[in-house]
C-alpha cells in the first residue's frame, strides 16, 4: 500500500515560492505607500502654488514673502522684468514652500 502525501521536497519547494510571493507582496506594498505619499506631497505643492498664485493676482497688496503656518506653505517673491523690443513685462517670480521642504516657482504677471 501506498503512502498519499507530499514529499519533504516537495513541502521545501512550495514553502520556499510562497516566501517568494510573500515577499515580493508586501514590497509591492511598501512601494505603493512610498509612491502615495510622494503623490500626496505633490498635491499639496500644487495646492498652495495655486492658492499663492491666486492671491498675488487678486490682492494688490500682497507682501513679497509671508507664509500660512495652519496651511503649512510659505512664498517669498521677486520682482523681474523683461524687454521685448519697446515693450518691458514685468512679472514676480514666487517661490512656494510647502513643510516637507518640496518647493516650486510660479510666476506671476502684473
Amino acid at each position: 500500500m501506498m503512502s498519499r502525501g507530499f514529499t519533504l521536497m516537495e513541502v521545501l519547494v512550495a514553502t520556499a515560492i510562497a516566501g517568494l510571493v510573500i515577499t515580493a507582496g508586501f514590497r509591492l506594498i511598501a512601494m505603493s505607500y512610498r509612491l502615495l505619499g510622494e503623490i500626496q506631497g505633490e498635491r499639496d505643492l500644487v495646492s498652495a502654488a495655486q492658492e499663492v498664485w491666486l492671491r498675488f493676482r487678486v490682492d494688490d497688496d500682497m507682501p513679497s514673502s509671508g507664509n500660512e503656518d495652519k496651511k503649512g506653505y510659505s512664498w517669498k517673491a521677486e520682482e523681474q522684468s523683461v524687454s521685448i523690443e519697446d515693450y518691458e513685462l514685468k512679472y514676480r517670480k514666487v517661490t512656494v514652500t510647502i513643510e516637507d521642504g518640496r518647493s516650486t516657482v510660479i510666476y506671476v504677471s502684473e
